[in-house]
Protein backbone atom coordinates (compact mmCIF):
# COMPACT_ATOMS: atom_id res chain seq x y z
CA UNK A 1 0.00 0.00 0.00
CA UNK A 2 1.36 3.39 -0.90
CA UNK A 3 2.19 5.50 2.12
CA UNK A 4 2.03 9.28 2.16
CA UNK A 5 3.55 11.64 4.67
CA UNK A 6 1.73 14.93 5.15
CA UNK A 7 3.57 17.80 6.78
CA UNK A 8 1.70 19.76 9.44
CA UNK A 9 2.60 22.94 11.20
CA UNK A 10 3.41 21.15 14.48
CA UNK A 11 4.35 17.51 13.94
CA UNK A 12 4.34 15.42 10.76
CA UNK A 13 1.61 12.84 10.41
CA UNK A 14 2.36 9.53 8.75
CA UNK A 15 -0.52 7.71 7.09
CA UNK A 16 -0.33 4.07 8.17
CA UNK A 17 0.27 1.41 5.59
CA UNK A 18 1.41 -2.15 5.26
CA UNK A 19 5.03 -2.40 6.41
CA UNK A 20 7.19 -4.17 3.82
CA UNK A 21 10.77 -5.30 4.27
CA UNK A 22 12.16 -4.27 0.91
CA UNK A 23 15.55 -5.86 0.16
CA UNK A 24 18.52 -3.59 0.69
CA UNK A 25 20.78 -5.10 -1.97
CA UNK A 26 19.56 -3.07 -5.01
CA UNK A 27 21.08 0.06 -3.45
CA UNK A 28 24.00 -1.53 -1.62
CA UNK A 29 25.26 -3.29 -4.74
CA UNK A 30 25.86 0.12 -6.31
CA UNK A 31 27.99 1.11 -3.32
CA UNK A 32 29.89 -2.00 -2.32
CA UNK A 33 30.20 -3.07 -5.94
CA UNK A 34 31.40 0.30 -7.21
CA UNK A 35 35.09 -0.73 -7.54
CA UNK A 36 34.20 -3.73 -9.72
CA UNK A 37 31.69 -1.76 -11.78
CA UNK A 38 34.28 0.95 -12.43
CA UNK A 39 36.82 -1.60 -13.62
CA UNK A 40 34.24 -3.17 -15.94
CA UNK A 41 32.83 0.14 -17.16
CA UNK A 42 29.25 -0.77 -16.23
CA UNK A 43 28.49 1.92 -13.65
CA UNK A 44 25.95 3.92 -15.63
CA UNK A 45 24.25 2.15 -18.50
CA UNK A 46 24.09 -1.54 -17.47
CA UNK A 47 23.96 -1.22 -13.68
CA UNK A 48 21.96 1.99 -13.32
CA UNK A 49 19.30 0.78 -15.76
CA UNK A 50 19.09 -2.72 -14.30
CA UNK A 51 18.97 -1.52 -10.67
CA UNK A 52 16.32 1.05 -11.57
CA UNK A 53 14.14 -1.70 -13.02
CA UNK A 54 14.75 -3.91 -9.98
CA UNK A 55 13.85 -1.17 -7.47
CA UNK A 56 10.76 -0.13 -9.41
CA UNK A 57 9.60 -3.76 -9.59
CA UNK A 58 9.91 -4.17 -5.81
CA UNK A 59 8.12 -0.89 -5.12
CA UNK A 60 5.28 -1.68 -7.51
CA UNK A 61 4.87 -5.33 -6.54
CA UNK A 62 4.68 -4.54 -2.83
CA UNK A 63 2.98 -1.16 -3.32
CA UNK A 64 5.51 0.11 -0.82
CA UNK A 65 6.48 3.54 -2.15
CA UNK A 66 6.57 6.19 0.58
CA UNK A 67 6.03 9.80 -0.49
CA UNK A 68 7.47 12.57 1.67
CA UNK A 69 7.93 16.27 0.98
CA UNK A 70 10.70 16.58 -1.57
CA UNK A 71 9.81 13.53 -3.63
CA UNK A 72 7.27 15.53 -5.63
CA UNK A 73 9.78 18.25 -6.51
CA UNK A 74 12.40 15.71 -7.55
CA UNK A 75 9.87 13.77 -9.62
CA UNK A 76 8.57 16.94 -11.27
CA UNK A 77 12.13 17.93 -12.14
CA UNK A 78 12.83 14.59 -13.82
CA UNK A 79 9.56 14.78 -15.76
CA UNK A 80 10.34 18.35 -16.87
CA UNK A 81 13.58 17.19 -18.49
CA UNK A 82 11.67 15.03 -20.99
CA UNK A 83 10.21 17.80 -23.22
CA UNK A 84 13.57 19.60 -23.26
CA UNK A 85 14.70 16.89 -25.69
CA UNK A 86 12.85 18.89 -28.35
CA UNK A 87 15.69 21.42 -28.22
CA UNK A 88 18.46 18.95 -29.10
CA UNK A 89 20.20 19.60 -32.38
CA UNK A 90 22.57 16.67 -32.87
CA UNK A 91 22.87 12.94 -32.28
CA UNK A 92 25.87 13.46 -30.02
CA UNK A 93 23.95 15.78 -27.71
CA UNK A 94 20.98 13.42 -27.82
CA UNK A 95 23.25 10.66 -26.56
CA UNK A 96 24.41 12.87 -23.70
CA UNK A 97 20.79 13.78 -22.95
CA UNK A 98 19.85 10.09 -22.65
CA UNK A 99 22.90 9.42 -20.52
CA UNK A 100 22.00 12.19 -18.05
CA UNK A 101 18.36 11.10 -18.09
CA UNK A 102 19.31 7.56 -17.07
CA UNK A 103 21.27 8.95 -14.14
CA UNK A 104 18.40 11.19 -13.00
CA UNK A 105 15.80 8.40 -13.16
CA UNK A 106 18.11 6.04 -11.30
CA UNK A 107 18.89 8.55 -8.55
CA UNK A 108 15.20 9.46 -8.14
CA UNK A 109 14.30 5.77 -7.87
CA UNK A 110 17.08 5.13 -5.34
CA UNK A 111 15.89 8.14 -3.32
CA UNK A 112 12.31 6.86 -3.08
CA UNK A 113 13.46 3.28 -2.54
CA UNK A 114 15.77 4.22 0.34
CA UNK A 115 12.98 6.16 2.04
CA UNK A 116 10.63 3.20 1.62
CA UNK A 117 13.15 0.56 2.76
CA UNK A 118 13.84 2.08 6.17
CA UNK A 119 13.38 -1.28 7.92
CA UNK A 120 16.17 -2.98 5.96
CA UNK A 121 18.24 -0.26 4.31
CA UNK A 122 19.21 1.27 7.64
CA UNK A 123 21.20 4.39 8.31
CA UNK A 124 24.17 2.25 9.31
CA UNK A 125 23.96 0.27 6.04
CA UNK A 126 23.79 3.41 3.89
CA UNK A 127 26.62 5.15 5.75
CA UNK A 128 28.82 2.04 5.58
CA UNK A 129 28.21 1.62 1.86
CA UNK A 130 28.98 5.26 1.10
CA UNK A 131 32.13 5.01 3.20
CA UNK A 132 33.27 2.14 0.98
CA UNK A 133 32.94 4.50 -2.00
CA UNK A 134 34.94 7.10 -0.05
CA UNK A 135 37.67 4.58 0.63
CA UNK A 136 37.86 3.51 -3.01
CA UNK A 137 38.01 7.17 -4.03
CA UNK A 138 41.14 7.49 -1.88
CA UNK A 139 42.61 4.37 -3.48
CA UNK A 140 41.91 5.84 -6.92
CA UNK A 141 43.56 9.10 -5.91
CA UNK A 142 46.72 7.29 -4.82
CA UNK A 143 46.78 5.32 -8.09
CA UNK A 144 46.44 8.58 -9.99
CA UNK A 145 49.50 9.95 -8.20
CA UNK A 146 51.57 6.82 -8.86
CA UNK A 147 50.50 6.23 -12.48
CA UNK A 148 49.30 9.59 -13.83
CA UNK A 149 49.71 8.64 -17.50
CA UNK A 150 47.67 5.44 -17.34
CA UNK A 151 44.21 5.26 -18.92
CA UNK A 152 41.98 2.32 -18.00
CA UNK A 153 40.51 0.17 -20.77
CA UNK A 154 37.16 -1.29 -19.67
CA UNK A 155 35.43 -4.29 -21.25
CA UNK A 156 32.34 -2.21 -22.04
CA UNK A 157 34.51 0.46 -23.65
CA UNK A 158 36.04 -2.11 -25.97
CA UNK A 159 32.55 -3.05 -27.20
CA UNK A 160 31.57 0.51 -28.11
CA UNK A 161 31.41 1.47 -31.80
CA UNK A 162 34.23 3.72 -32.93
CA UNK A 163 31.92 6.66 -33.68
CA UNK A 164 30.70 6.64 -30.08
CA UNK A 165 34.04 5.89 -28.45
CA UNK A 166 35.64 8.84 -30.26
CA UNK A 167 33.46 11.26 -28.30
CA UNK A 168 35.71 12.85 -25.65
CA UNK A 169 33.15 12.54 -22.83
CA UNK A 170 32.38 8.90 -23.65
CA UNK A 171 36.10 8.16 -23.88
CA UNK A 172 36.69 9.62 -20.42
CA UNK A 173 33.85 7.52 -19.02
CA UNK A 174 34.70 4.16 -20.54
CA UNK A 175 38.47 4.66 -20.92
CA UNK A 176 39.00 6.74 -17.77
CA UNK A 177 42.41 8.26 -17.00
CA UNK A 178 43.83 7.78 -13.52
CA UNK A 179 44.74 11.46 -13.38
CA UNK A 180 44.47 14.73 -15.25
CA UNK A 181 47.93 15.90 -16.28
CA UNK A 182 47.73 19.62 -16.97
CA UNK A 183 50.54 21.83 -18.23
CA UNK A 184 49.13 25.34 -18.77
CA UNK A 185 51.02 27.59 -21.13
CA UNK A 186 53.81 29.41 -19.32
CA UNK A 187 53.77 27.17 -16.25
CA UNK A 188 57.23 25.88 -15.27
CA UNK A 189 55.76 22.60 -14.04
CA UNK A 190 52.90 20.31 -14.93
CA UNK A 191 50.06 19.60 -12.51
CA UNK A 192 49.21 15.95 -11.84
CA UNK A 193 45.67 15.96 -10.48
CA UNK A 194 44.31 12.51 -9.44
CA UNK A 195 40.85 11.73 -10.83
CA UNK A 196 40.28 7.95 -10.55
CA UNK A 197 37.75 6.42 -10.11
CA UNK A 198 36.07 9.38 -11.81
CA UNK A 199 36.82 10.88 -15.21
CA UNK A 200 37.88 14.31 -13.94
CA UNK A 201 39.85 15.72 -11.01
CA UNK A 202 36.98 18.02 -10.04
CA UNK A 203 34.64 15.00 -9.89
CA UNK A 204 37.13 13.37 -7.53
CA UNK A 205 37.09 16.49 -5.38
CA UNK A 206 33.28 16.59 -5.25
CA UNK A 207 33.19 12.95 -4.16
CA UNK A 208 35.68 13.69 -1.39
CA UNK A 209 33.84 16.75 -0.10
CA UNK A 210 30.50 14.92 -0.06
CA UNK A 211 31.72 11.60 1.33
CA UNK A 212 34.26 12.71 3.94
CA UNK A 213 31.49 13.82 6.36
CA UNK A 214 29.83 10.45 5.75
CA UNK A 215 33.10 8.73 6.69
CA UNK A 216 33.17 10.83 9.87
CA UNK A 217 29.62 9.65 10.61
CA UNK A 218 30.76 6.07 10.02
CA UNK A 219 33.59 6.60 12.51
CA UNK A 220 31.10 7.89 15.09
CA UNK A 221 28.81 4.90 14.54
CA UNK A 222 31.53 2.24 14.44
CA UNK A 223 31.54 -0.27 17.29
CA UNK A 224 34.89 -1.79 16.29
CA UNK A 225 38.21 -0.12 17.09
CA UNK A 226 39.66 -1.87 14.03
CA UNK A 227 37.16 -0.07 11.80
CA UNK A 228 37.90 3.23 13.49
CA UNK A 229 41.65 2.77 13.05
CA UNK A 230 41.12 1.82 9.40
CA UNK A 231 39.13 5.01 8.82
CA UNK A 232 41.82 7.10 10.51
CA UNK A 233 44.51 5.55 8.31
CA UNK A 234 42.39 6.24 5.22
CA UNK A 235 41.96 9.86 6.29
CA UNK A 236 45.72 10.26 6.63
CA UNK A 237 46.30 8.71 3.20
CA UNK A 238 43.67 11.04 1.74
CA UNK A 239 45.86 14.07 2.45
CA UNK A 240 48.36 13.29 -0.32
CA UNK A 241 46.00 12.94 -3.32
CA UNK A 242 43.78 15.74 -1.99
CA UNK A 243 46.76 18.09 -1.89
CA UNK A 244 47.81 16.95 -5.38
CA UNK A 245 44.47 18.04 -6.85
CA UNK A 246 45.11 21.61 -5.60
CA UNK A 247 41.33 21.90 -5.60
CA UNK A 248 40.61 25.01 -3.56
CA UNK A 249 36.85 24.51 -3.78
CA UNK A 250 37.12 21.05 -2.26
CA UNK A 251 39.14 22.32 0.70
CA UNK A 252 36.84 25.30 1.19
CA UNK A 253 33.82 22.97 1.20
CA UNK A 254 35.44 20.59 3.69
CA UNK A 255 36.26 23.56 5.92
CA UNK A 256 32.68 24.81 5.68
CA UNK A 257 31.35 21.35 6.51
CA UNK A 258 33.62 21.09 9.55
CA UNK A 259 32.68 24.58 10.73
CA UNK A 260 28.98 23.80 10.36
CA UNK A 261 29.30 20.61 12.41
CA UNK A 262 31.41 22.31 15.10
CA UNK A 263 28.89 25.14 15.52
CA UNK A 264 25.91 22.77 15.60
CA UNK A 265 27.58 20.50 18.17
CA UNK A 266 28.72 23.48 20.24
CA UNK A 267 25.11 24.64 20.44
CA UNK A 268 24.32 21.18 21.82
CA UNK A 269 27.05 21.51 24.47
CA UNK A 270 29.01 18.64 22.94
CA UNK A 271 32.49 19.60 24.08
CA UNK A 272 34.39 16.42 23.17
CA UNK A 273 33.55 16.24 19.44
CA UNK A 274 33.92 20.02 19.11
CA UNK A 275 37.43 19.95 20.55
CA UNK A 276 38.35 16.86 18.54
CA UNK A 277 37.18 18.30 15.23
CA UNK A 278 38.88 21.62 15.93
CA UNK A 279 42.22 19.99 16.73
CA UNK A 280 42.01 17.73 13.67
CA UNK A 281 41.15 20.72 11.47
CA UNK A 282 44.13 22.72 12.66
CA UNK A 283 46.40 19.68 12.24
CA UNK A 284 45.15 19.15 8.69
CA UNK A 285 45.82 22.79 7.79
CA UNK A 286 49.36 22.55 9.14
CA UNK A 287 50.06 19.38 7.18
CA UNK A 288 48.69 20.87 3.95
CA UNK A 289 50.69 24.05 4.49
CA UNK A 290 53.85 22.05 5.07
CA UNK A 291 53.28 20.22 1.77
CA UNK A 292 53.12 23.53 -0.10
CA UNK A 293 49.46 23.21 -0.99
CA UNK A 294 48.70 26.92 -0.89
CA UNK A 295 51.65 27.77 -3.12
CA UNK A 296 50.53 25.08 -5.58
CA UNK A 297 46.97 26.41 -5.66
CA UNK A 298 48.26 29.95 -6.21
CA UNK A 299 50.54 28.82 -9.03
CA UNK A 300 47.81 26.85 -10.80
CA UNK A 301 45.42 29.80 -10.64
CA UNK A 302 48.12 32.14 -11.96
CA UNK A 303 48.67 30.08 -15.10
CA UNK A 304 45.27 28.47 -15.45
CA UNK A 305 43.14 31.64 -15.26
CA UNK A 306 40.17 29.47 -14.27
CA UNK A 307 38.34 32.26 -12.44
CA UNK A 308 38.15 34.53 -15.47
CA UNK A 309 37.12 31.66 -17.74
CA UNK A 310 34.40 30.53 -15.35
CA UNK A 311 32.81 33.95 -14.90
CA UNK A 312 32.82 34.59 -18.64
CA UNK A 313 31.19 31.22 -19.22
CA UNK A 314 28.57 31.81 -16.53
CA UNK A 315 27.59 35.12 -18.08
CA UNK A 316 27.25 33.51 -21.50
CA UNK A 317 25.18 30.68 -19.97
CA UNK A 318 22.65 33.11 -18.53
CA UNK A 319 22.46 35.18 -21.71
CA UNK A 320 21.89 32.17 -23.95
CA UNK A 321 19.41 30.53 -21.56
CA UNK A 322 17.30 33.69 -21.75
CA UNK A 323 16.79 32.80 -25.43
CA UNK A 324 15.02 29.59 -24.35
CA UNK A 325 14.07 30.16 -20.71
CA UNK A 326 11.50 27.36 -20.36
CA UNK A 327 13.03 24.33 -22.07
CA UNK A 328 16.66 25.36 -22.24
CA UNK A 329 18.66 23.56 -24.93
CA UNK A 330 18.57 19.94 -23.75
CA UNK A 331 22.34 19.68 -23.36
CA UNK A 332 25.47 21.84 -23.07
CA UNK A 333 26.75 23.41 -26.29
CA UNK A 334 30.07 24.92 -27.38
CA UNK A 335 30.85 28.41 -26.17
CA UNK A 336 31.17 31.19 -28.72
CA UNK A 337 34.28 32.61 -27.08
CA UNK A 338 36.28 29.81 -25.44
CA UNK A 339 37.00 26.10 -25.51
CA UNK A 340 34.69 25.26 -22.60
CA UNK A 341 31.07 24.38 -23.29
CA UNK A 342 28.18 26.51 -22.15
CA UNK A 343 26.24 24.70 -19.43
CA UNK A 344 29.28 23.23 -17.70
CA UNK A 345 31.56 24.18 -14.78
CA UNK A 346 28.78 23.77 -12.22
CA UNK A 347 25.62 21.70 -11.87
CA UNK A 348 23.46 24.81 -11.52
CA UNK A 349 24.60 25.99 -14.95
CA UNK A 350 24.11 22.54 -16.48
CA UNK A 351 20.52 22.47 -15.23
CA UNK A 352 19.85 26.05 -16.28
CA UNK A 353 21.15 25.69 -19.82
CA UNK A 354 19.92 22.14 -20.43
CA UNK A 355 16.47 22.30 -18.81
CA UNK A 356 15.70 26.00 -18.54
CA UNK A 357 14.89 28.04 -15.47
CA UNK A 358 11.94 25.78 -14.62
CA UNK A 359 14.13 22.69 -14.44
CA UNK A 360 16.69 24.52 -12.35
CA UNK A 361 13.98 25.83 -10.01
CA UNK A 362 12.49 22.37 -9.47
CA UNK A 363 15.82 20.82 -8.60
CA UNK A 364 16.68 23.62 -6.18
CA UNK A 365 13.23 23.27 -4.64
CA UNK A 366 14.08 19.62 -3.97
CA UNK A 367 17.62 20.12 -2.65
CA UNK A 368 17.12 23.28 -0.65
CA UNK A 369 13.73 22.09 0.60
CA UNK A 370 15.17 18.82 1.90
CA UNK A 371 18.09 20.67 3.47
CA UNK A 372 15.72 23.01 5.31
CA UNK A 373 13.28 20.31 6.45
CA UNK A 374 16.02 18.11 7.91
CA UNK A 375 17.83 20.89 9.76
CA UNK A 376 16.57 19.63 13.16
CA UNK A 377 19.00 16.68 13.33
CA UNK A 378 18.09 14.13 15.99
CA UNK A 379 21.63 13.20 17.07
CA UNK A 380 25.29 13.92 16.38
CA UNK A 381 25.48 11.57 13.41
CA UNK A 382 22.57 13.32 11.75
CA UNK A 383 24.28 16.68 12.27
CA UNK A 384 27.35 15.43 10.41
CA UNK A 385 25.22 13.97 7.62
CA UNK A 386 23.22 17.17 7.33
CA UNK A 387 26.45 19.05 6.60
CA UNK A 388 26.57 17.10 3.31
CA UNK A 389 23.30 18.70 2.18
CA UNK A 390 24.36 22.16 3.37
CA UNK A 391 27.65 22.03 1.48
CA UNK A 392 26.09 20.45 -1.62
CA UNK A 393 23.58 23.28 -1.78
CA UNK A 394 26.50 25.65 -2.37
CA UNK A 395 29.13 23.71 -4.31
CA UNK A 396 26.75 22.97 -7.18
CA UNK A 397 27.41 26.56 -8.23
CA UNK A 398 30.93 25.62 -9.29
CA UNK A 399 31.04 21.83 -9.58
CA UNK A 400 29.09 19.24 -11.53
CA UNK A 401 27.52 16.06 -10.18
CA UNK A 402 28.16 12.66 -11.75
CA UNK A 403 26.25 9.48 -10.98
CA UNK A 404 28.02 8.55 -7.73
CA UNK A 405 27.97 12.10 -6.44
CA UNK A 406 24.25 12.39 -7.21
CA UNK A 407 23.57 9.00 -5.63
CA UNK A 408 25.52 9.91 -2.48
CA UNK A 409 23.58 13.14 -2.11
CA UNK A 410 20.23 11.40 -2.64
CA UNK A 411 20.97 8.62 -0.15
CA UNK A 412 22.01 11.05 2.58
CA UNK A 413 18.88 13.11 1.91
CA UNK A 414 16.71 9.97 2.03
CA UNK A 415 18.15 8.87 5.38
CA UNK A 416 17.66 12.29 6.95
CA UNK A 417 14.18 12.93 5.60
CA UNK A 418 12.81 9.57 6.70
CA UNK A 419 14.21 10.16 10.20
CA UNK A 420 12.63 13.60 10.11
CA UNK A 421 9.22 12.07 9.52
CA UNK A 422 9.56 9.12 11.90
CA UNK A 423 9.63 6.42 9.23
CA UNK A 424 12.23 4.22 10.92
CA UNK A 425 11.45 1.41 13.38
CA UNK A 426 11.10 2.47 17.00
CA UNK A 427 14.18 1.99 19.18
CA UNK A 428 14.35 -0.57 22.00
CA UNK A 429 13.73 0.65 25.55
CA UNK A 430 16.65 2.54 27.05
CA UNK A 431 18.37 1.14 30.14
CA UNK A 432 19.40 4.57 31.38
CA UNK A 433 17.58 7.82 30.92
CA UNK A 434 18.77 11.36 30.85
CA UNK A 435 20.22 13.67 28.23
CA UNK A 436 22.96 12.30 26.08
CA UNK A 437 22.43 8.66 27.05
CA UNK A 438 23.35 5.81 24.74
CA UNK A 439 20.92 3.00 24.11
CA UNK A 440 22.33 -0.51 23.80
CA UNK A 441 23.00 -1.20 20.15
CA UNK A 442 22.28 2.39 19.15
CA UNK A 443 24.47 4.11 16.59
CA UNK A 444 25.45 6.94 18.88
CA UNK A 445 24.37 9.27 21.65
CA UNK A 446 20.77 10.40 21.74
CA UNK A 447 20.17 13.92 22.96
CA UNK A 448 16.91 14.76 24.63
CA UNK A 449 17.60 18.41 25.29
CA UNK A 450 16.46 21.49 23.36
CA UNK A 451 17.07 21.50 19.64
CA UNK A 452 15.86 17.98 18.93
CA UNK A 453 13.35 17.63 16.15
CA UNK A 454 11.61 14.35 16.60
CA UNK A 455 12.75 11.04 18.08
CA UNK A 456 16.00 9.36 17.24
CA UNK A 457 15.71 5.81 15.96
CA UNK A 458 17.85 2.74 16.04
CA UNK A 459 19.38 1.54 12.83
Amino acid sequence: MSTTVAERSDRPTVATGRAVDLPAWPVLVMLWGFPVMWLLGVTVIPMAVSMTLVMVSFLVRHRAAVVVPGVGAFGAFVLWTVPTALMLDSATRAMGFVFRGIILVFVLTAFVYTISAARTLTRRAVVSGLTVVWGFTIVGGVLGMLFPGVRLTTPVGMLLPGAIADNSYVRDLFFPPLAEVQHPWGSPTEFVRPSAPFPYANSWGVAVLLLTPVAVACFMMARSWFVRCLLLVAAVVLVAPAAATSNRGMFAALGLSAAYVVVRLALRNRATPVITLSVLGVAALLVLWSRGLFDQISQRQEYGQSNEARFTLYRETVERTLQSPLLGFGAPRPSTGQELSVGTQGYVWTLMFSYGFVGLGLFLLFLWGITWRTRGAADDVDVVLHSVLVVASLVILVYGLDIMQMLSLALVAAVLVRRRYGLEPAPPPALHGGPGHVRPGHDGPVHDGPGRDGPAHDD
